[in-house]
């Protein structure tokens, strides 16, 4: 969800910039290099072939593509076990710690509602009560086997669908920067639909405004600085589904089986993109107090926005103000 405004970075050096359509939102890469370190010319065949490796991630992590190995993985359910690649593997097991870490409020097994909701959304039909009782009792990752010595997964049930959505842009975001460094930039950042990665080198940053609550386009008075860090912000400012005056959030809560309501959003700031991306997700469906504690494991810091009738409440972890500018 591209919940960010760009502000210029700050330094003397020169930006190159890109925009595509990935995964499913816009994408915008920019790379910045000193004088005679690289040339428009070299900069734009550096951001081709990451754009290329970021089709390539996809291709592995898309429930969207029919032929990913996610999706072939989800048609083998019920089969027995399946084999994996390394890549799929790694962000399986994050997304496994993760499940166990929020006691199950984080799920990528969450698949069956999610397709459930994203029909709903494309034929303008309400799911009914016994469709979301249906589909949650196929959300059970704990019945999952990821077996990381044979390289291979066990989904019993042939109607249980994975969904890495909610961490799938940070991961590939970052696997990206990370291509890029090791490709010698020091200088360089990566919005993969609001899922942001930076890359800087010392006494430089990213300067990044946060949209305020369900605002496209209006940022908070302060924004933030990073280098080497990522950020990300869960909200249903770009995408929500509005019944009967109801206006669910696409984040569904695996517990209710419904879209989030209350009006909310959450930025975490994290070491990686992953991280970053799949601790928004987890903390919007949290308490305040079960998120702030929750970021404290990985060493993240997070800044909370909920409406409750017409006003506003924040609240941010200690580590916040830190980041501010």
């Amino acid at each position: 969800m591209a919940c960010f405004h760009f502000f210029s970075a700050n330094g003397q050096y020169k930006k190159y910039t890109y925009y595509a359509d990935k995964m499913g939102s816009p994408l915008k890469l920019i790379i910045g290099a000193k004088s005679g370190h690289l040339d428009s010319v070299q900069s734009t065949q550096l951001a081709q072939e990451t754009l290329l490796f970021i089709d390539s991630l996809n291709h592995i992590l898309s429930d969207y593509d029919s032929t990913s190995e996610l999706s072939l993985i989800n048609q083998q359910a019920g089969n027995g076990f399946q084999p994996i690649s390394p890549l799929l593997e790694e962000i399986l097991l994050i997304a496994q710690n993760a499940y166990y870490q929020t006691k199950g409020a984080y799920n990528i097994a969450i698949g069956p509602l999610s397709l459930l909701w994203r029909n709903a959304r494309h034929e303008k039909v309400f799911p009914s009560k016994a469709q979301i009782i249906e589909a949650q009792k196929l959300i059970a990752l704990d019945q999952i086997i990821i077996d990381s010595i044979q390289h291979r997964i066990f989904i019993p049930n042939q109607s249980m669908r994975l969904d890495l959505g909610s961490l799938g842009k940070g991961f590939v975001a970052q696997k990206a920067l990370d291509y890029i460094k090791n490709k010698g930039v020091e200088y360089a950042m990566i919005d993969a639909g609001g899922k942001i990665v930076t890359l800087a080198p010392d006494n430089y940053y990213w300067q990044i405004g946060i949209n305020q609550l369900r605002e496209k386009n209006k940022t908070m008075p302060k924004s933030i600085r990073l280098a080497n860090q990522a950020v990300s912000t869960s909200g249903d400012a770009f995408q929500f589904y509005i019944y009967n005056g109801h206006r669910y959030s696409h984040i569904i809560n695996p517990l209710s089986g419904y879209g989030i309501e209350i009006p909310k959003n959450v930025t975490v700031i994290a070491k990686n993109g992953v991280t970053a991306d799949w601790l928004s997700t987890a903390c919007s469906l949290l308490s305040v107090k079960a998120a702030m504690q929750l970021v404290t494991k990985y060493d993240a810091a997070i800044f909370i926005a909920i409406q409750e009738g017409k006003s506003i409440q924040y609240f941010k972890s200690k580590g916040f103000d830190g980041y501010l500018n």
